[in-house]
């Protein structure tokens, strides 16, 4: 039964009479409007496998979103902070699920998505950035950790700014994801008062970054290089990335960036996906049947 509900002058109904459905939503100068949807009188075939297959897909990209927000939610160059950068994670990375999903149904696909699976982030190839940013030649990604390679005459605070050859506000993120820890990842700034002629060393280059994230990163410095450990877990298979973050001209850009699994080489033959429940050959990753 519909009820109404007065908003200044006018009453708004909300409920249901027979096959509509009555809410008060907004319009886009965020003033309220009554909002009326009419219910589907007959639904055709509402368990489809089709249906079933774009769920599970849906599933495996969400608890994706859940591990990765504090990442996706401002690394796509042109799209606001929120969500509308997280629905650019969501349409780019459903249309990578799907596409493995068809194309190698069987055991060893990137998304392991042929067995049944748990909540939570699965490991594949996520595209976690986009844009026209450039990683440094210097800045490199290994497992769980980022390094910067320097010389004897550039391992100085100077060298190192010049080797990132970061903006005052830009700054850089590691990202890993791993069968035990799952997601990690470390945001790291240049943060330092010390003049550019200073060296680098052991003792000192820990005080050269500030950092924030879901772990604590380890920061040394041996035979020139710097070294980011973001280390969580001996993972046994773990993809890992950087996105570059600089501001430019008031915009923020953002280089590409894949967090991929390099252990899972080549697919397995083709096969039908193992039948989970009796009777249902999709699979499952969190998702409601």
């Amino acid at each position: 039964m519909a009820k109404s509900k007065t908003g200044g002058s006018r009453a708004y109904i909300r409920g249901r009479i027979g096959s509509d459905v009555y809410s008060v939503g907004k319009d886009g100068k965020g003033q309220r409007q009554q909002v009326v949807r009419s219910l589907a009188e007959q639904v055709s075939n509402p368990r489809s496998l089709a249906q079933m297959f774009g769920r599970m897909i849906m599933s495996t990209v969400m608890q994706a979103v859940s591990a990765l927000q504090p990442i996706i939610d401002h690394s796509f160059d042109g799209f606001p902070v929120g969500q509308p950068s997280i629905s650019e994670f969501i349409r780019r990375n459903y249309a990578l699920v799907k596409a493995d999903a068809i194309a190698h149904p069987a055991d060893g696909n990137k998304f392991r998505l042929s067995e049944y699976q748990e909540k939570g982030i699965q490991l594949g190839g996520y595209v976690i950035a986009a844009g026209s940013a450039v990683v440094p030649a210097a800045l490199t990604v290994g497992q769980q950790r980022l390094e910067i390679a320097l010389t004897a005459a550039t391992a100085t605070v100077g060298g190192l700014k010049a080797a990132l050859g970061l903006s005052a506000d830009g700054y850089i993120t590691g990202v890993s994801v791993g069968d035990k820890s799952g997601a990690t990842f470390v945001r790291v700034k240049l943060s330092t008062a010390l003049a550019d002629d200073t060296a680098i060393t052991a003792d000192n280059v820990a005080s050269l970054f500030s950092q924030e994230g879901n772990v604590t990163a380890t920061i040394s410095f041996a035979s020139n290089k710097i070294t980011i450990l973001f280390y969580s877990e001996d993972d046994t298979y773990s993809g890992s990335t950087v996105i570059v973050s600089d501001k430019v001209d008031g915009a923020w850009v953002h280089n590409n960036a894949v967090i991929d699994d390099t252990d899972v080489v080549g697919h397995a033959a083709d096969a039908v996906l193992p039948t989970y429940p009796t009777g249902t050959a999709q699979f499952l990753n969190g998702g409601d049947l």
